[in-house]
């Protein structure tokens, strides 16, 4: 026997090493795997700075309080980027010159930012339940442009004392 293992060419399932016939595992075989344990919420102390809490046990006092839908939204908005590589072409166009990648990943951040408020605004804009549809996101960024939410070098506001 030149090597420690080798297969047996009767039987499929089974390895010969030196310590003798090995059984192979399926995934068939292989019990479920348990539930996750739930994270340990606890409520949030007071902070030294006299004002309740910080941010960080504001958020995670609100995040413990979502539904499952909600949970699996927030999950989807945490996990969702903008093509890093598509906003530097974009950004090195319109400044002509490099991008550091710094400024790529703040731009993604703004960006992002923007979406979540245009969703929003258009989520606002629409009437009963059902997906959102291009009339929303235009009543969105028209509300958005009048709130001065939207740069935008063509659109001007005739009377600036609103």
């Amino acid at each position: 026997m030149g090597s420690s293992k080798r297969k047996k060419e009767d039987d499929d399932d089974e390895d010969v090493s030196e310590e003798g016939p090995v059984k192979k595992r399926k995934i068939e075989d292989s019990p479920p795997l348990p539930e996750p344990a739930p994270i340990p919420v606890n409520k949030p102390e007071p902070s030294d700075d006299g004002g309740g809490m910080d941010e960080m046990d504001r958020l995670q006092l609100l995040v413990s309080a979502f539904s499952n839908s909600q949970q699996d939204q927030y999950e989807i908005y945490r996990r969702s980027t903008f093509p890093k590589a598509a906003i530097k072409k974009i950004m090195q166009s319109v400044a002509g010159a490099s991008v550091p990648q710094n400024a790529v990943i703040a731009m993604a951040g703004i960006a992002k930012v923007y979406v979540g408020e245009l969703v929003e605004e258009a989520c606002a804009a629409r009437e009963g339940e059902g997906p959102l549809q291009p009339k929303h996101i235009r009543e969105a960024v028209r509300k958005l442009k009048n709130k001065d939410k939207v740069p935008n070098s063509r659109y001007k506001k005739v009377f600036p004392f609103r």
